[in-house]
C-alpha cells in the first residue's frame, strides 16, 4: 500500500470522516501526504490527544491574492528588511488577544478578492468608528481574554495547569458576554459573521468544578472547588484544621499529665511526637512509648498522636489522588465544546482585528476605500502607512496620486535616489493590500478594483549559497513576475537593469517594459529607473507615462521636494547624493570633472550608443533564430561592405577546402591592414 492511501486513511480516521472527498482535497495527493506527515510524527513523537485538531482546509486561489515570498518581504509586510525598520504589521497591529494578531498576519499574506466579504468587514470598521462606547467596550473586553486557541490546544493535550484552566473559562465567559453586546446593537447584522456562538454550558462546567484561584500545579493542592467532591472535603477539612487539634490534644495531654513545658513537634523520622524536659520525665503516663532520648528531654508518642498523624499524612496524598482524578475527568470532557470553541475563538479574532483597524484609521485620519468591478487604481493624496507613522513630529509626510485604467497602464517613474521613489511605489502596492484587508486606507480617496495579483521587483541581494549574483536574483525575480502575469495584476519594479553594465541595463529595462505594455493581460505597472533613456517610450507606447520626483538645486545643494509630477527627468543628482554621504572631497570634484567630460562627449556625438532604437514589428512568419538577430553586415563601414560583397559571390559548392583556406587568408589581410583583395 503507498503513503498516499496510508495517509488518506490516517486522516479520515483522526477526523472521522470515511473519505477526504467532503473536504475538497482528494485531488492534491502532495498535500495530503504532507498532511498525513505531520499527523504521523504527532503520533511518533507520543501525542496521543489531538481532538482539538480540525480537518485540513483548502485555499482556493480564486478566494485571495497571490503573493509569492518576493513581493512579501520586499513590501516589508510580515518582518522588516533592516532590524531598525518597522514593517506593516508593527504599524496595523492594534489587536488585544494573541489570536487577533495571528489573524492579522495571515490577513496580510492573503488578502481578499471577494468584493462582498471586502465589504463585509468595511462595515465593521465603519460601524466601530461611528460607535465610541461599543468600540472601547470591545477593547476593555478584549483584553481580558486569553489566548483560547492555545489553552484549547493545551487542554486537548492534557497539559493545561489548573490555573490555565480557569483562565480558559474566564475567557470564554469573557467571549459570552462579548457576543450578548453585539446582539443588542441598533445594527446587529453587520457583526454576524463575528458573532461568538454560546459556550456557557463549558463555562460552566469548569467554574463549578476548578477552585476560582488554584495554583499552576496539582501537587499544590486546592484545585478543586469547595463542595464539588464530599470526601475531598472532609479530608481537607482535616488538614486545614490539623493545627487546631493537635494544640486541642496538647491542652488535653498537659491537664492530665501536669507536665506544663509540653511540647508537640514533627520531624520526617519519628512523625508528631510529645517533647518532655527531663524535669518532668516522672510525670510521664505509662501509656506514651518513648521515640527518641536528647541530652536535655525525651521524645514520646501516644496511639491517638498516631493515629491522628497517619490520618492527616495519608489525607494530603488522598486529596492529589482524588483532585487528579477529578481534573482528569474534566478535561476528558472538554472535547465536546472544542468545535463551538475553536470556531468563536476564529469569530472574535478577525473581530479583534477588525477593532484594531477602527482605531488606527480614525486616529491616523485613514478613508474608506472604493472597490469597484473595473479595471481601475485611483489614489488620491496616498500616504505611506509605515514611513508616516514614524515621522519625526516637526516633519509632514508628502502625499501622492496615482492613477491607472485602460488607457493608464505603465508609469515610468524617474528621479534622483533618495527622493523617495522607491517608498511611492511600495506605497501605492500597500494601499491596495490594505484596502484589499477590509481596513481603511492612508489616502484622501481611493477607488479601486480588485487585483489578483501583486508582484514586487525591488532592492538588491544576492544569493551566493546558491552560485546567484546580485543580478541573477533580479533577473529571477523579473523572470517570473513576466511569466505569471494576469489581467488583474499590479506590478512593481524599481530599477530594474541596474546589476549590469548600462548597455545592457537600458536595453533589459525597455525590452521589459514594452513586455508589459504589450501583454494581452495589460497589468498595471510602476517602473522606477535612473535610465533616463526610458522617458521616451512614452512618445512611443499609448498606455505609457512619465513621472518624477521633483527637487530643487539651490546652490549646488539639492532639497528633496517628495511630490510627484508629470514628466520625465534628465538628472539623477548622484554626485550630489554622493556628497551628502560623506565621501571625500577629492573623490567628488573628480567625478565631477568626470560627468562633465562624458556629457560633453555625448552631446558632440550625432549618433551615441545609448539613442534608444524604434521598437520594430518581429515577423511572425519565420521563427528561426535569424531573424532576431542583429545583422552582421547593417554596420556602415566600406571595408567590411567589401567583404561582405567578396563572399556573396563566392561559389561554396564548387570551392576546394585549399581555395577556402586562401580566401580566409585573403579577408584576414583586409581586416588587419585595410587591403583589397
Amino acid at each position: 500500500m503507498n503513503q498516499f492511501v496510508l495517509t488518506q486513511k490516517a486522516k479520515a480516521k483522526q477526523f472521522q470522516i470515511k473519505s477526504l472527498k467532503g473536504l475538497g482535497i482528494q485531488e492534491i495527493p502532495l498535500g495530503i501526504i504532507a498532511a498525513g506527515a505531520a499527523l504521523s510524527y504527532l503520533k511518533e513523537t507520543h501525542h496521543s490527544h489531538l481532538a482539538h485538531l480540525k480537518p485540513p482546509i483548502r485555499l482556493h486561489e480564486n478566494d485571495f491574492v497571490w503573493m509569492d515570498s518576493f513581493t512579501i518581504t520586499n513590501l516589508e509586510l510580515i518582518q522588516p528588511s533592516d532590524s531598525k525598520g518597522k514593517s506593516l504589521m508593527e504599524v496595523l497591529d492594534d489587536t488585544k488577544t494573541a489570536f487577533g494578531g495571528r489573524t492579522l498576519r495571515k490577513w496580510m499574506v492573503l488578502p481578499l478578492k471577494d468584493l462582498s466579504k471586502i465589504n463585509q468587514r468595511q462595515k465593521v470598521v465603519s460601524h466601530l468608528i461611528g460607535n465610541e462606547d461599543l468600540s472601547e467596550f470591545l477593547q476593555e473586553n478584549l483584553s481580558e481574554v486569553g489566548d483560547v486557541e492555545r489553552l484549547l490546544a493545551r487542554a486537548s493535550a492534557f497539559k493545561i495547569t489548573p490555573k490555565q484552566l480557569v483562565w480558559f473559562a474566564q475567557s470564554l465567559l469573557v467571549i459570552n458576554q462579548v457576543g450578548k453586546r453585539l446582539r443588542t446593537e441598533n445594527n446587529p447584522q453587520v457583526f454576524s459573521p463575528y458573532l461568538p456562538d454560546d459556550s456557557s454550558e463549558a463555562v460552566k462546567l469548569i467554574l463549578d468544578t476548578m477552585d476560582p484561584d488554584p495554583p499552576h500545579s496539582l501537587l499544590k493542592g486546592g484545585v478543586i472547588k469547595k463542595g464539588f467532591h464530599q470526601e475531598l472535603d472532609q479530608l481537607k477539612d482535616l488538614r486545614d484544621h490539623a493545627k487546631d487539634y493537635l494544640e486541642k490534644l496538647k491542652d488535653k495531654e498537659i491537664e492530665n499529665s501536669g507536665i506544663q513545658s509540653l511540647k508537640v513537634g514533627f520531624n520526617s523520622v519519628f512523625g508528631y511526637f510529645f517533647e518532655v524536659r527531663n524535669l518532668h520525665k516522672d510525670k510521664v503516663p505509662t501509656h506514651w512509648i518513648r521515640k527518641q532520648t536528647l541530652v536535655s528531654a525525651e521524645r514520646y508518642i501516644s496511639e491517638e498522636l498516631k493515629d491522628f498523624e497517619t490520618k492527616i499524612l495519608g489525607a494530603e496524598d488522598k486529596i492529589y489522588q482524588i483532585e487528579s482524578k477529578l481534573f482528569e475527568d474534566l478535561l476528558l470532557t472538554l472535547p465536546t465544546f472544542f468545535g463551538v470553541i475553536q470556531q468563536n475563538a476564529l469569530k472574535i479574532g478577525e473581530l479583534d482585528v477588525l477593532c484594531g483597524f477602527a482605531r488606527l484609521s480614525k486616529e491616523r485620519n485613514y478613508s474608506r476605500p472604493t472597490l469597484v468591478d473595473q479595471k481601475k487604481l485611483s489614489i488620491k493624496m496616498g500616504r505611506h502607512p509605515v514611513i508616516e507613522n514614524y515621522l519625526p513630529s516637526n516633519l509632514k509626510y508628502i502625499p501622492n496620486d496615482a492613477f491607472f485604467d485602460l488607457n493608464h497602464q505603465i508609469a515610468v517613474i524617474t528621479g534622483p535616489n533618495m527622493s523617495g521613489k522607491s517608498a511611492y511605489l511600495r506605497q501605492v502596492a500597500l494601499i491596495v493590500l490594505m484596502a484589499q484587508m477590509g481596513c481603511y486606507v492612508p489616502a484622501k480617496e481611493v477607488e479601486m478594483g480588485v487585483f489578483g495579483r501583486i508582484f514586487t521587483r525591488v532592492g538588491a541581494s544576492d544569493n551566493l549559497s546558491q552560485g546567484e549574483s546580485t543580478f541573477m536574483v533580479e533577473m529571477t525575480e523579473t523572470a517570473r513576475i513576466l511569466n505569471y502575469l494576469s489581467e488583474d495584476s499590479l506590478v512593481i519594479l524599481d530599477e530594474i537593469g541596474r546589476g549590469t553594465s548600462t548597455f545592457d541595463g537600458i536595453s533589459i529595462a525597455r525590452a521589459i517594459a514594452e513586455f508589459l505594455h504589450d501583454s494581452p493581460f495589460k497589468p498595471f505597472t510602476l517602473f522606477a529607473t535612473h535610465y533616463h533613456e526610458l522617458n521616451e517610450l512614452e512618445s512611443e507606447f499609448e498606455r505609457i507615462q512619465n513621472f518624477h520626483v521633483k527637487v530643487e538645486q539651490i546652490d549646488g545643494k539639492i532639497h528633496f521636494l517628495r511630490s510627484l509630477e508629470k514628466g520625465g527627468s534628465e538628472h539623477s543628482f548622484g554626485i550630489n547624493v554622493a556628497k551628502m554621504a560623506g565621501l571625500p572631497g577629492l573623490a567628488i570634484q573628480r567625478a565631477e570633472v568626470i560627468l562633465s567630460q562624458m556629457e560633453s562627449l555625448k552631446n558632440s556625438e550625432e549618433n551615441t550608443a545609448t539613442k534608444m532604437p524604434k521598437k520594430e514589428v518581429l515577423s511572425t512568419s519565420n521563427q528561426n533564430d535569424s531573424a532576431l538577430q542583429l545583422s552582421f553586415f547593417q554596420l556602415d563601414d566600406p571595408v567590411l561592405e567589401q567583404i561582405r560583397e567578396q563572399i556573396l559571390e563566392i561559389d561554396i559548392n564548387a570551392l576546394t577546402p585549399v581555395e577556402a583556406l586562401v580566401k580566409l587568408n585573403q579577408i584576414k589581410a583586409v581586416l588587419s591592414g585595410g587591403k583589397k583583395i
